[in-house]
């Protein structure tokens, strides 16, 4: 099957012009973590269109580094929310799959996982198992351990039908529902079940050496 991907480096304040360091950020062989990103779905034959969604401010730049016939650039709103409608917009395939422009590791395994899903379901994501014990704390003082048997954290890429996640978006500007997680949105505004596959600890976010 068949997919375009999704790529949000745009920040969390895309609209008013802010550098999204991380994803400009270069490697020791000076490629950007959005290049390396980019070249997991430039490698693979099945993605047949990569839609990157990035702040005013850093596409000159981004368009510069990162040329190819199947990338379309896409200005970002000012919310990640609004983002990702906004590229949504764009997406030539049925199939969508929506990842962190700063998430340079992920496999090609993980990428063939969800896609094999995406026969029989409309969303499917990548999800680990907490690492630790989890606290619930309040006023700075923990009042309860937190049994996370029946938890995961999700990460990226989360695939869907492109249809079904346009209309979920649109539901939740409607409706005033925000958050950061493409599954979460969906969560709020539809009943369709979200099918999951296990991720990869090492499927992680760039981070810049000053971020706390």
């Amino acid at each position: 099957m068949d997919y375009s991907v999704l790529l949000i480096a745009a920040g969390k304040r895309a609209g008013e012009g802010q550098s999204y360091e991380k994803a400009l950020a270069s490697f020791d062989d000076s490629k950007s973590v959005l290049g390396q990103t980019i070249s997991i779905f430039l490698n693979d034959e099945k993605c047949k269109q990569i839609v990157i969604v990035t702040s005013p401010a850093d596409m000159r730049k981004v368009v510069q580094t990162n040329g190819s016939g199947k990338i379309v650039y896409v200005k970002g709103g000012v919310t990640r929310q609004e983002s990702v409608l906004i590229g949504l917009t764009a997406i030539s395939e049925d199939v969508v799959l929506i990842h962190d422009g700063v998430r340079p590791w992920v496999k090609q395994s993980l990428i063939n996982k969800l896609m094999a899903r995406m026969d029989v379901e409309k969303a499917c994501v990548l999800a680990i198992r907490p690492r630790g014990t989890m606290h619930r704390v309040v006023d700075g003082y923990i009042v309860e351990s937190v049994d996370t048997t029946e938890y995961m954290v999700t990460q990226t890429p989360q695939a869907f039908q492109t249809s079904f996640i346009i209309d979920c978006y649109r539901k939740a500007l409607r409706d005033g529902v925000h958050y950061n997680d493409d599954a979460a949105v969906v969560a709020a505004v539809s009943d369709q079940p979200i099918a999951v596959e296990k991720g990869d600890i090492r499927n992680a976010r760039f981070i810049l050496k000053q971020e706390k």
